[in-house]
């Protein structure tokens, strides 16, 4: 393979837009449904004149349809809009946690039904059981180190022994998700700071002298710039379709931590044949400790100071101390000391693109004053068996069939869009025979910023960085408590 091959050897193909019915979504057909049964009342009453009576009904309607708004479908933004209107009129937009009020004996301070998630301590391993849809998960913290200082054909062969680890994902039953995440947040330089005044104390260095009041104030000044980046890899297990395994476990809550930490062992040895290093499986205490900083960026430093006896976070305290979805702000949600935007990436690379090419997005400055821009970003895959890949991969083909057929008795030629459309499902068809897995996936990008103001311009920073990436952004309006919940808390969530 060539040198050029290898530094740009990536390319993903665009996101669908055959919908169900040329292009159309359900929201839609159920507008355009709705407009149809109209016309047809009005003609059976009025004959040919109802389709001037019902017009000012139908018109409206059916136009209404082929809307979009903020790069979805009107229908379907309107539907979202009013279900948050109902929250606001039910009160469930708004939370503020009460220490003193009674609570239930293993539940979390989560809202709605994610109070009822456990966190089970296995071994120094966190388990999150979700009783709801009867699944475990396991998360690690993972590093490659040094990746994106590597060259790219090192680069190109780590994600190619990756790619086996994924497939691998598919090809076994009762795998549920796989969110791999990757989190930056300001941090301290306490370290730097604790061997400083090692140093001095050994070599009995004067603290009052003007190299030591100089060094003092580099350090000072590079406190805000300090930054934390960690990755995190979510193992989500389906606790239904690992029925017999359970059972053969004995049942209960003990064969469900059993198979976890087995489960948790198989994929670290995965991970290590992959040349990714587990750096440690998160604790209750580390798993509240990421979901408390999410939700009070202001509380990172408190955290991350502490010693080794308080390393963490109490799991009481997992949740946000308020949140709300603000009523006219359907971009934004409020906890504690932050403000956060979710995007949805609705776009990825279609251009050749180099490995490694979330790089910028990881490194997002603050244009104004060149900070880092606090963020998560999440990945979330569902693993998808040959067998339904296979099936799906049929049923779209037919779809595009159906949708051609319908194009050429209109005397419409198909587009260069609906063309790459089809060479995706074929170049997919081929990976699959191939070997490889399919996932269906989506990524989603939480910035928060202490006040809106400095969100405008940290989302201004990070779209920049999307761009130079590739990708393109969408803000989930009226939606952002549950993105945000999906992103904060590391314990394999997805957007359904």
């Amino acid at each position: 393979m060539s040198t050029q091959d290898l530094a740009r050897p990536v390319r993903l193909p665009r996101r669908s837009r055959q919908g169900v019915v040329m292009g159309m979504d359900g929201w839609q057909l159920t507008y355009l449904t709705v407009a149809a049964i109209i016309v047809l009342i009005g003609v059976n009453r009025f004959g040919p004149p109802g389709l001037l009576y019902a017009a000012p009904l139908y018109l409206p309607i059916g136009i209404f349809a082929f809307v979009t708004v903020h790069g979805d479908s009107a229908p379907r933004q309107v539907g979202l809009w009013f279900m948050k209107q109902i929250r606001h009129a039910t009160g469930a937009t708004r939370q503020v946690y009460r220490p003193e009020r009674t609570h239930l004996a293993g539940t979390l301070n989560l809202p709605g039904i994610r109070a009822s998630i456990q966190l089970w301590d296995v071994d120094d391993v966190a388990c999150a059981y979700n009783p709801h849809n009867r699944s475990v998960s396991v998360t690690a913290e993972v590093e490659v180190q040094g990746f994106l200082m590597k060259d790219d054909p090192e680069r190109f062969d780590l994600t190619q022994q990756w790619a086996p680890v994924l497939a691998s994902f598919t090809q076994r039953p009762g795998i549920k998700r796989a969110v791999l995440q990757e989190r930056t947040i300001p941090t301290t330089i306490r370290p730097a700071r604790d061997h400083y005044q090692s140093v001095t104390l050994k070599r009995k260095l004067h603290g009052d002298s003007p190299v030591a009041r100089n060094y003092d104030a580099v350090m000072d000044k590079s406190e805000r710039y300090a930054v934390s980046h960690r990755n995190y890899l979510t193992f989500t297990l389906d606790l239904i379709a690992l029925g017999p395994q359970l059972k053969s476990l004995g049942g209960g809550e003990d064969a469900v931590k059993a198979l976890a930490a087995l489960e948790a062992r198989n994929l670290a040895d995965a991970l290590s044949a992959a040349r990714i290093s587990v750096r440690r499986w998160l604790t209750t205490r580390d798993v509240a400790a990421l979901a408390r900083v999410g939700f009070d960026p202001e509380f990172a430093a408190n955290v991350q100071n502490r010693d080794d006896d308080h390393v963490g976070v109490d799991p009481v305290a997992i949740g946000p101390m308020y949140l709300e979805e603000p009523r006219g702000k359907n971009g934004v949600v409020y906890t504690d000391s932050g403000v956060h935007t979710t995007l949805w990436i609705q776009e990825w690379p279609r251009s050749d693109t180099a490995v490694g090419f979330v790089e910028p997005i990881v490194f997002a400055r603050m244009p104004a004053t060149g900070e880092a821009i606090t963020h998560i970003m999440s990945i979330v895959l569902t693993p998808v068996s040959v067998k339904k890949a296979m099936r799906r991969i049929e049923d779209d083909k037919k779809v595009w069939r159906g949708n051609e057929r319908l194009r050429a008795k209109r005397g419409v030629d198909g587009s260069a869009a609906d063309a790459a459309d089809w060479d995706a499902l074929e170049r997919q068809e081929e990976e699959i025979v191939a070997g490889h897995g399919e996932f269906r996936y989506g990524a989603y990008l939480t910035v928060s910023a202490r006040s809106e103001e400095l969100l405008d311009q940290a989302i201004a920073g990070m779209r920049n960085a999307l761009a130079r990436s590739g990708m393109e952004p969408q803000i989930l309006y009226c939606q952002q408590a549950e993105a945000l919940m999906v992103n904060v808390l590391p314990i394999g969530l997805g957007m359904k």
